[in-house]
């Protein structure tokens, strides 16, 4: 099989508000794929989405965009190749499309912009075709390297806060949830972890460090650090690797 896939969005720093900003969503390993389907989420009090525009993969148009929870700040994209095409491949640094954003935050707020799903109207999934006959292989969100995207309004993020790869597979559940959620993951090894909560503009609201040995763990996550209904970022970082997590409270 090819490498993982991997999808990637940038750090936008010093938007200027009310400003208008581009944001590709680029790839790497884009190896003989016949279909993508992600959600693209954001903070809605920060960006506005206007458009989707430079389209670079075979058949792609409008219609492989859900625009309709744009508002609430969700874009849904499903692309299938067209049925002559036997798999694309996109050289590494392709943007597939771009996003044009309107700022309506306030100087020093911003928001990520995180690859994700929402089951059941749209799975996060990868079709890549293989050398066998009608043979496929399916990835997950947990099976492709994802760099989640960030604009800061009329600041300069810091660049250890998002350092380091986004390829830690995490999973988060329930989520949403009221009470309370686990962020599960595995270690090759002994290490360091460092968890970070912060709201929808990037603010962290609670640190917890410890250090674990390597298998499988489970971090619960309470809502006494979050002070109300909405959406929050959980980063998961160890030395080596980064995770983030979008986390909705209801």
């Amino acid at each position: 099989l090819s490498a993982q896939p991997g999808f990637s969005m940038p750090v936008l720093n010093e938007a200027p508000p009310g400003s208008f900003v581009t944001v590709p969503v680029e790839v790497f390993n884009f190896d003989s794929l016949i279909g993508v389907q992600f959600v693209i989420q954001w903070d809605s009090q920060m960006l506005e989405l206007v458009n989707v525009i430079s389209f670079n993969l075979p058949g792609m148009s409008n219609e492989d965009f859900g625009m309709g929870d744009a508002p609430s700040g969700l874009l849904r994209f499903a692309w299938e190749a067209p049925s002559s095409t036997a798999g694309f491949t996109a050289p590494d640094g392709t943007a597939i499309f771009k996003m044009r954003f309107k700022v309506i935050g306030e100087e020093n707020e911003g928001t990520f912009l995180t690859f994700t799903e929402t089951p059941p109207q749209t799975i996060f999934e990868v079709t890549q075709a293989t050398t066998k006959i009608d043979s496929v292989v399916f990835y997950g969100m947990d099976d492709c390297i994802l760099y989640n995207g960030y604009v800061a309004i009329g600041f300069t993020l810091s660049t250890d806060f998002l350092s380091g790869p986004e390829d830690f597979p995490v999973s988060v559940a329930p989520n949403p949830f009221t009470t309370s959620t686990t962020a599960t993951f595995t270690l090759d090894s002994r290490s360091d972890v460092h968890l970070v909560l912060t709201d929808a503009a990037g603010h962290p609201l609670f640190e917890q460090k410890t250090t674990l040995p390597a298998g499988r763990h489970g971090m619960e996550i309470a809502t006494d650090p979050l002070p109300e209904n909405g959406i929050y970022y959980l980063i998961l970082r160890t030395p080596s690797r980064m995770c983030v997590r979008p986390l909705v409270k209801l």
